[in-house]
């Protein structure tokens, strides 16, 4: 897909459509996001497995220590600036029901922050979705990494009877 392309969906009655973000501005939302992720990332490790195996991140389990310590860190350092920054950034490239999102912006999100959130996880992954594919296949191998490492037991014998 192009840069001039768009992809579309269909979300909580509306028809959403989001075209790809300039290079450098992609760039940029990148950056802020890795800043955000990296500690949340180092903080759930351990739950590696558990990140491989959800279909979403919104199927993980937060009563899992490790799992709501990765939340909490990624809670920490999501700024109200760096949120209000990205969603504003991803309104600049999408419509709403065949208008420019920032235009209808209060009057289709007003009282229905969960659509906000559907059509923010849309218009990330069309942006990124190549980099979330990859991020993904890259939690896979750590969670098999976690998985074989754990299997692996020393055992207290050492040959002597």
């Amino acid at each position: 897909m192009s840069q001039l392309e768009a992809q579309e969906k269909a979300i909580g009655g509306h028809t959403f459509r989001v075209f790809k973000l300039p290079p450098l501005d992609a760039q940029d939302v990148m950056i802020d996001i890795a800043q955000a992720l990296a500690p949340a990332l180092g903080a759930g490790i351990g739950a590696a497995g558990a990140l491989g195996t959800a279909a979403s991140p919104l199927d993980l389990d937060v009563d899992d220590p490790r799992i709501s310590s990765a939340v909490a860190t990624l809670a920490q350092n999501i700024s109200k600036a760096k949120m209000r920054e990205l969603v504003n950034t991803m309104a600049g490239v999408s419509w709403c029901d065949g208008k420019k999102l920032p235009v209808v912006f209060e009057a289709v999100f007003r009282g229905d922050l969960p659509l906000l959130y559907q059509w923010l996880w849309f218009a990330m992954q069309v942006n990124f979705g190549n980099f979330t594919d990859w991020l993904g296949g890259a939690i896979s191998g750590l969670a098999g990494l976690t998985k074989a490492g754990q299997s692996q037991s020393i055992s207290g014998d050492i040959g002597q009877q």
